[in-house]
């Protein structure tokens, strides 16, 4: 009887951490869409010149909020002494 008894707890437990597994990975996920339509909602209310600004354009919006985003473009170069702007520094 006691054999029964911890098996049935022991399956119970089991069944209870993987119901709070899936509230827990859905919550996650959740979160993690909200901040995708809040970075999309925030870079589409941008006008074209700050986006310009920022150095990306619209088409980037949706890879920059799913990170998925790479810049081959700039991925290449390393700046020298030379080429750092000395107003920017601390802002950038």
């Amino acid at each position: 009887m006691t054999q029964a008894i911890l098996t049935a707890t022991n399956v119970l437990s089991q069944a209870i951490e993987g119901l709070l597994d899936i509230i827990k990975d859905f919550r996650e996920n959740l979160q993690a869409k909200r901040m995708i339509r809040k970075t999309k909602k925030e870079l589409n209310a941008l006008d074209d010149f700050a986006l310009k600004d920022l150095g990306i354009s619209r088409g980037d919006i949706t890879s920059i909020a799913n990170g998925t985003f790479y810049d081959t473009k700039h991925s290449r170069i390393q700046p020298t002494i030379e080429q750092e702007n000395e107003n920017l520094k601390g802002w950038v």
